[in-house]
């Protein structure tokens, strides 16, 4: 049977005047979240306990310094344990407040909203947990104030935890070894599932470790890839684009023309005439 799903309303837990929702909560076993999903954007992070996250059907493991960003279309349900309550931040806001910030500051890069599940999370340094620490008092002013909104979209690219590895803290030899072969065309094509199986890890897992050692996430990890790839059939051959395109295991080409832009500053078939002038496709 399916597990029945509310739909929360931002509009139910702010009055006209605020631009934010924002709570810190303590969650046992026994008043966990219930599964929902919600009509607005959604930031949490752990900053004690231990607990689970029921996402989408997938459910991941809750440890402090852990964040997630969450899009209105997701299903989730926050739990914690008995033996170890489980203390979140969570902050809710418009979702057309993230798209003015995102729009005015981040618009040639990814969506991070728009990312798989397990690109949208992750475990953050002591000196991002700082940071967290400071945004937190002022997201709790009395106002909610658009302005402390924005600061906070505007700092999340700074959040995106790089990890603390060191000499002493080497990446593991799994993380190295799909890192290096999801560079051939028979291995990237299958995206991050293809990424994680070369781990031979979970994919939650390996989203983790990925932004710890490699200070990335699978998803860009796989679309480099893809794009060197493509940059690469574009100078040696006369291949039509969108047949390239295909080989990446891309099938937009709206999105792949963005992928490509981002990562060389001109569209393919512009790549394609400055590399070979005479070559037309």
């Amino acid at each position: 049977m399916a597990l029945r799903c509310a739909h929360f309303k931002l509009t139910d837990f702010i009055r006209n005047d605020e631009s934010y929702h924002f709570a810190q909560t303590v969650l046992t076993a026994e008043n966990g979240v219930r599964f929902h999903d919600h009509d607005y954007h959604e930031v949490f992070w752990v900053t004690r306990g231990r607990g689970e996250h029921h996402l989408n059907g997938q459910t991941s493991a809750l440890l402090p310094g852990a964040i997630y960003l969450i899009h209105p279309t997701d299903r989730h349900r926050v739990v914690g344990t008995t033996q170890s309550p489980m203390q979140i931040v969570n902050l809710a806001f418009p979702s057309d407040s993230w798209r003015a910030v995102r729009q005015r500051y981040f618009s040639a890069g990814v969506d991070w909203f728009e990312l798989p599940e397990e690109d949208r999370a992750w475990s953050m340094d002591s000196r991002n947990q700082a940071s967290l620490k400071h945004w937190t008092e002022r997201l709790a002013a009395a106002e909610r104030p658009r302005v402390v909104l924005d600061g906070f979209l505007m700092e999340l690219p700074n959040l995106r935890s790089r990890g603390e590895s060191s000499r002493d803290d080497p990446a593991p030899d799994w993380l190295l070894h799909a890192q290096r072969e999801i560079v051939r065309p028979e291995n990237f094509s299958g995206g991050t599932l293809a990424f994680a199986r070369l781990a031979g890890r979970s994919p939650s897992h390996v989203s983790r470790a990925t932004f710890k050692w490699l200070g990335t996430t699978p998803t860009e990890l796989v679309n480099e890839a893809r794009i060197d790839y493509s940059a690469k059939q574009l100078t040696e051959t006369n291949r039509p684009i969108i047949e390239i395109m295909f080989d990446c295991g891309l099938t937009n080409l709206s999105h792949f023309y963005t992928l490509f832009r981002n990562r060389f500053g001109v569209s393919p078939r512009r790549y394609r005439l400055t590399a070979h002038p005479t070559v037309r496709g």
